[in-house]
């Protein structure tokens, strides 16, 4: 999680004023009845038949219960049937999207195999295929999971986790893409479609109240304009009290949510040869108390310098003879300031959503974006051009990890183990902060995307080009005050980014078809990093104009400095490619074998801290600069309707990997490396309607990864690990049965997960292994006669399951395990209201 080396801009102490629940709801409600009251002009009598999309436009797919509609993706930029795209790509209605309760965009695993994510916060979340992530979380980095809203592409960390509202679908594409979508999509992309304006006026509202005061109240309203324009509104306001229950008098409790989000789309007709729609976006988080949700969980360094968890009754001899002072007073099943608490420690026996946090633990972040699509039929060519602005200023930070922590003040150097009363609860004894850790970010984003579409022959030829321009501005810090660390980290980076494109479509006739494409893209990027530590004045400074360092120790050689300024302005390019043989034997059956090539930049390891005097400090100032990465994934496949009710997909894959970016700990500094690393795996679906009403999906895959020559953070042992979050064997089902009782519809539902051993990175230290669980959930929905009402009943977590989401080995920097547990049992009362045609 936090790229140690270790560093800051200045903290926000502010804290948020409490609030009562009613007066939470009637602001949700407010702002809701706020952000749709521009629509309300809409005017339905002047509603028309809508223009017919063009072809690669993203429209809503027709996802029949009965099994006999055909689901439609725009998996290749355009409109196709599911049985005709030979790509591993699973969709979620927005039926199933609503039944799903999916309300964030993490949501969506539950639903999609082989589709994982690590996050230990709201706003830093890394989607997970097959095994493909990027656990570095700085938040310069790009997700090798390509996100796209709509058209619009997340280039950020930050930026790739949002409310879900208003949505048509969305697609989860398994396997890179490295032709069409290109941009950083090694393990494939995962595509958010909102509902599009139409001429006909009507909309929605809904409200859901559940457990930890929950208050969740979405709407939508669509209509004409005139003739020839069409506009939608939505929005979406979520707040609740939060999961983790804070023991500690004063303090909040963590895990709660309060954002909102709104976006609007103006869609003009003027011709069928010409449309334009413009997308704006917003969304915001004040003081959202989704940072530092961790469990407290004890770890120790074993002689590989690699965390396992303490017993309560074991003292961990590491951080009791440190440099042969003792922190942690010789307190056993302590973290390393002395702090134990079993009943809060789940390893230990005790609560995982309980903790003592006198810290602060927020996020503040505001996005907006806007995107002009713009598609027009010129001669024999569909031509689209997508412009996209994004804005995101963002503030993360999380303090003491479920220690009841002494206030924390910079630059000053504590004694070991230091305690004292807390300020908000005299008779408890607080420590030392174990961390103080925070990221701030202001990044500015602009992609220009030009694409045109023709058939000629029997070929279906897309070409384009594709530009993107992002800067940003960062700072962090992640301080351990309790053995006198306090450093302080500022970077800026700048990527130019260029691709040109082209993909035929060449069909033999009604069985055969060839597919053929290639991308060049070529990144030039500027980067500077400076960082001090204030305790001890180390300095290090890394950039174009030089690179020069401040050891105190006057133990680090500059001699050993091998990198040069000119690896702070890099350019990288490549060549990503597709081939693939498909063969219909029928209309509904598509066979498939490909090769696709995909491939993800290089960049820089900017840690949050700066390193230990001596060699450490060279050794990171060389390590900064990682090449990019490329993957080469041989992929067959099958999809196919058995009789008019069951759908079926399987597909086989092998990845070989090239500079394969592993984030690894090498002693106590954090950094990207370029790895060899292999997978392999089948994936299996299966949706059927057995009779009328009844609904029954499951997915399995079972797959084997490896990463080769993973250096232990003792600098000694070399293993094989597997990738990140890849386990053996993982599943998803989901049963549904839909029936008339007195005029009403009523459905019954239950889904399940399930989730074989894995670990949360490729240095797989034991205290970051997690066992084999799954995770159950029911619903119970009625829509009554008119269908103008929708009543829903939902648990989530429906036997309390205690899984780890997210996990990180700190037992060296402060003796602990950071764990994030998902979520206890929740249930929720979902009304929703449509209104309109």
């Amino acid at each position: 999680m936090r790229n140690l080396v270790l560093s800051g801009l200045g903290l926000d102490q502010n804290k948020q004023k409490s609030s009562s629940a009613t007066r939470r709801r009637l602001r949700g409600m407010a702002l809701a009845a706020t952000a749709m009251m521009p629509a309300v002009a809409l005017v339905p009598g002047v509603a028309q038949a809508q223009t017919a999309a063009p072809a690669d436009a993203p429209a809503v797919a027709p996802q029949a219960e009965t099994g006999s509609g055909d689901i439609v993706v725009t998996a290749q930029r355009r409109e196709q049937k599911l049985n005709d795209v030979g790509i591993a790509v699973s969709v979620i209605s927005a039926k199933d999207l609503r039944a799903l309760n999916i309300n964030n965009a993490t949501d969506i695993v539950r639903a999609i195999p082989n589709l994982k994510y690590n996050a230990y916060g709201s706003s830093q979340v890394v989607f997970n295929i097959r095994g493909v992530s990027q656990n570095d979380y700085g938040d310069q980095q790009e997700p090798p999971v390509a996100v796209y809203q709509d058209d619009s592409y997340a280039a950020s960390i930050t930026t790739a986790s949002f409310p879900i509202f208003d949505l048509a679908r969305t697609e989860a594409l398994r396997g890179p893409q490295g032709t069409l979508f290109g941009r950083n999509a090694t393990g494939g992309a995962v595509q958010f479609i909102s509902n599009q304006p139409t001429h006909d006026f009507g909309g929605y509202v809904s409200a859901t109240t559940g457990s930890f005061n929950q208050s969740v109240f979405e709407g939508a309203l669509n209509g004409g304009l005139t003739d020839t324009l069409a506009a939608r509104i939505s929005g979406i306001y979520d707040r609740d009290s939060g999961y983790i229950k804070n023991l500690l008098p004063g303090g909040a409790d963590l895990g709660a949510n309060n954002h909102w989000a709104t976006r609007g789309i103006l869609q003009w007709d003027p011709s069928s040869d010409f449309r334009a729609r413009l997308t704006v976006r917003y969304a915001q988080a004040d003081h959202e108390r989704q940072a530092g949700v961790y469990t407290l969980t004890p770890a120790c360094p074993n002689a590989q310098f690699q965390g396992e968890f303490l017993a309560a009754n074991q003292v961990c001899d590491y951080w009791n003879n440190y440099g042969g002072t003792s922190y942690n007073n010789g307190v056993p099943g302590s973290v390393a300031n002395g702090y134990a608490n079993p009943a809060i420690t789940a390893t230990q026996g005790g609560n995982p959503w309980q903790t003592y946090s006198a810290g602060e633990n927020y996020v503040n972040r505001k996005q907006f974006a806007a995107t002009l699509r713009l598609e027009a039929k010129l001669g024999a060519f569909d031509v689209t051009s997508i412009t996209d602005y994004q804005n995101l200023a963002k503030f993360y930070i999380e303090s003491d990890d479920g220690v009841p922590g002494l206030p924390y003040q910079e630059g000053v150097a504590l004694p070991p183990y230091t305690t004292g009363p807390c300020a908000t609860a005299p008779s408890i004894t607080c420590y030392a902060s174990g961390t103080i850790f925070y990221q701030r970010a202001r990044t500015q984003q602009i992609t220009q995307e030009l694409r045109a579409a023709t058939r000629f022959g029997n070929n279906y030829l897309a070409f384009g080009a594709f530009g993107m321009l992002l800067t940003g501005n960062y700072g962090a810090k992640y301080a351990t005050p309790f053995d006198q660390y306090d450093p302080t980290v500022r970077f800026y980076q700048r990527t130019k980014s260029f691709a040109v494109f082209a993909q035929d479509e060449y069909k033999f006739d009604d069985h055969f078809k060839l597919i053929l494409g290639a991308r060049y893209w070529r990144d030039s990027k500027l980067a500077w990093y400076t960082a001090k530590e204030s305790i001890s004045g180390l300095t290090v400074n890394w950039g174009p104009s030089g690179i020069n360092f401040f050891d105190p120790t006057g133990a680090a050689d500059a001699a050993g400095i091998t990198v040069t300024p000119s690896a702070a302005k890099p350019t990288y390019d490549g060549v990503t490619a597709r081939a693939e043989l498909d063969y219909k034997p029928g209309p509904d059956t598509l066979l498939y074998a490909s090769y696709n090539r995909g491939s993800k930049s290089g960049g820089f390891t900017f840690s949050t801290g700066t390193p230990f005097p001596g060699q450490a400090l060279i050794d990171t100032l060389n390590n900064i600069p990682y090449r990019p990465e490329t993957l080469n994934d041989y992929e067959v496949g099958l999809k196919t309707k058995i009789g008019p009710d069951v759908q079926f997909n399987l597909a086989a894959f092998y990845y070989d990997y090239k500079n394969y970016q592993a984030y690894v700990q090498v002693g106590y500094t954090q950094l990207v490396r370029n790895l060899p690393a292999t997978i392999k795996g089948v994936e299996a679906e299966l949706t059927a309607h057995p009779i009328e009403g009844f609904t029954l999906q499951a997915s399995a895959a079972v797959q084997d990864s490896k990463v080769k020559n993973v250096l232990l953070p003792d600098g000694v042992t070399v293993v094989n690990h597997d990738l990140p979050q890849a386990p053996g064997f993982s599943g998803n089902a989901l049963v549904r049965y839909e029936f008339g009782l007195g005029g009403a519809r009523v459905s019954l539902q239950g889904d399940a997960l399930y989730t074989g051993k894995f670990c949360f990175s490729v240095l797989c230290a034991p205290d970051e292994r997690e066992g084999a669980y799954h995770v159950e959930n029911a619903r119970i929905g009625v829509i009554p006669a008119g269908n103008r009402l929708e009543l829903a009943f939902f648990v989530n977590n429906l036997f309390n399951r205690v899984y780890r989401s997210y996990a990180f080995d700190g037992s060296l920097y402060w003796g602990d395990a950071l764990s994030v547990y998902g979520k206890p049992r929740t249930w929720g009362l979902t009304a929703r209201v449509n209104f309109g045609n």
